[in-house]
């Protein structure tokens, strides 16, 4: 079997230079980490990660957070992660706060007693609760930005400025909106910009009701969305949209004839649901991604916060149509 020495011999580095490598530490340049994973691989390399963290005081793993497994658009968020995580050969431990952030703490305060470091997707938590745990753990935020922290987020309030001002050029002049948790960094920042598209455009907004983000949450608000006779509804995520468009339907409400429906996130595949769901595409693949190559370089020695904030697309589906009331 290899040994580290076997690695370093062939690929003609040092020991120390080889562990750096294989920990994905940027002290070490590209071209010599690939060529050192190069040579790991084919002589068959497989360092076990109990003795590696005895010499570099690292378990090999990453910590990841998110509110709920079971929505749909942190999938390719924490497939981002993964990715980057697999190709620094680093283990990934994933946990669910349940939307609640007194859960949340407890979570991070155990995952940081495992972990090398932790990115937190959507957190719940008050901005002094996460300043004190990036003390304890290296930290790296997702949709949600704290000052002095680092952080990826996809432009938000932009996406539903652009969102309202579609239906606003498609004729809608009364438009409910289903909002989600109040803890919501990214909400909040939602809310705003349909607001200021709203004033824009001359649109009368209603906040209807704040709403959990799920199938569940959107049927049951039907009634109340149909009781209000709005054109337009838009709501906090795919989740909730998909929940309402499933309920009116039932209840013999045309969409997008009779009114027209949008989401945020694009959630949800092609074809589950009919018509295809008008939402806002935020980058999750890519907000993974840059997240966990973030988390890398504070693991490498970087020590300045970095904040990135993506863009995101409005996509006009087949639950949205010219207005035919205002």
């Amino acid at each position: 079997m290899a040994t580290i020495h076997d690695v370093a011999r062939e690929a003609g580095v040092s020991i120390a230079t080889v562990s750096r490598s294989l920990n994905g530490q940027t002290r070490v340049s590209e071209a010599t980490r690939r060529k050192v994973l190069e040579v790991a691989r084919a002589l068959d390399f497989a360092p076990n990660r109990n003795a590696r963290g005895l010499v570099t005081g690292r378990s090999g793993n990453l910590g990841v957070l998110v509110p709920d497994v079971t929505n749909p658009f942190f999938a390719p968020i924490v497939a981002g992660i993964e990715h980057v995580a697999q190709g620094r050969d680093m283990g990934v431990f994933l946990a669910d706060s349940r939307e609640a952030a007194q859960s949340e703490e407890s979570l991070v305060r155990r995952l940081s007693q495992q972990v090398d470091g932790v990115v937190l997707v959507a957190s719940r938590m008050p901005d002094d609760a996460l300043v004190e745990f990036s003390k304890r753990v290296p930290l790296v935020l997702v949709n949600r930005v704290v000052p002095g922290l680092s952080a990826v987020a996809v432009d938000a309030h932009q996406g539903m400025a652009d969102l309202l001002t579609e239906l606003a050029e498609l004729g809608h002049r009364t438009v409910s909106y289903l909002d989600g948790p109040e803890e919501s960094w990214s909400g909040r920042a939602k809310l705003a910009g349909l607001r200021q598209a709203a004033e824009r455009y001359g649109v009368d907004l209603t906040v209807l009701a704040r709403c959990a983000p799920s199938f569940a949450a959107g049927r049951e608000i039907a009634e109340t969305v149909l009781a209000a006779e709005h054109s337009a509804v838009i709501a906090y995520d795919d989740l909730i949209a998909w929940g309402l468009l499933n309920r009116v339907q039932e209840l013999g409400v045309r969409v997008p004839e009779d009114m027209s429906i949008a989401g945020f996130d694009d959630a949800l595949e092609e074809g589950m649901a009919r018509p295809a769901l008008t939402t806002v595409s935020p980058q999750g693949a890519s907000m993974g991604a840059i997240a966990s190559q973030i988390l890398m370089e504070m693991l490498g020695g970087q020590d300045e916060p970095r904040v990135e904030m993506l863009s995101c697309e409005v996509l006009m589906r087949g639950t949205t149509a010219p207005s035919t009331t205002g």
